[in-house]
């Protein structure tokens, strides 16, 4: 037989991401001159951004999905809050996963109106992703509108079949020109950081459907590791007078 290609699981995913998420979250908190954990950390949403795209259309209730991402945006709001703004409210900036709740959201209303209206799915997508996208930069959840965008742009790659070109397009203009940013330097070139995002579809390329271990003990896991790391910083920072 010959060597299989290499190909990264569902699971090896989530675990790249949450790696690269700490290493953000540490350099933001308590390292705040190490730059090089800031850029590490670039990977982290798009990755996340594609694993809730394929969760959502893997998923067997759409609605329990939906749910699940509103409870733990809401379980995970005062310890953002705290990580971020040092207080356990803040009005003014909220938690990433309320960015993945209106994606799922917009998700749905694209289905429904895909549906319903007999529409092909990118036209039916228009009205859905224009409304998750101001929704998301009413609300000021994190990554903001582009955010949502992100993951509506890999559910449609994912289901229109159109490749790996259009992802790249997509998330060179959504992290170089839509999506706020802090600029580098490289070779004396001046770009925004969050260009480096587009890195992480190098292993989202290398996954090919296959899950990899999984069941609810690995999905509480993967859900409470949001809220507590955050906790966990926010005390060390603390702590030591960061």
């Amino acid at each position: 037989m010959g060597k299989s290609r290499l190909d990264l699981s569902a699971l090896d995913l989530k675990l790249l991401a949450m790696a690269a998420m700490l290493v953000d979250h540490m350099g933001y908190l308590l390292f705040p001159t190490a730059m090089w954990m800031r850029y590490v950390g670039r990977l982290a949403f798009p990755i996340f951004a594609f694993q809730i795209a394929e969760g959502w259309y893997r998923t067997h209730d759409r609605e329990k999905y939906t749910l699940r991402l509103l409870i733990c945006a809401v379980v995970s709001e005062v310890p953002f809050d705290l990580a971020f703004s040092g207080t356990p409210v803040d009005a003014g900036y909220q938690n990433v996963l309320w960015t993945f709740f209106i994606a799922a959201a917009a998700l749905w209303a694209a289905d429904a109106l895909q549906e319903r209206l007999h529409l092909p799915l990118p036209l039916a997508a228009l009205p859905a992703a224009g409304a998750g996208y101001l929704l998301g930069e009413w609300m000021q959840a994190d990554y903001f509108g582009p955010g949502v965008l992100t993951v509506l742009v890999f559910a449609l790659c994912r289901q229109w079949h159109i490749g790996r070109l259009p992802e790249l397009a997509a998330m060179l203009v959504i992290n170089g020109w839509l999506l706020p940013s802090a600029d580098m330097t490289l070779w004396g070139v001046t770009l925004p950081v969050e260009l480096l995002a587009t890195a992480a579809l190098l292993p989202i390329w290398l996954y090919r459907g296959r899950q990899g271990p999984h069941g609810p003990v690995l999905q509480g896991i993967w859900y409470a590791f949001y809220p507590a790391h955050l906790l966990l910083l926010w005390w060390l920072a603390r702590s030591i007078g960061i």
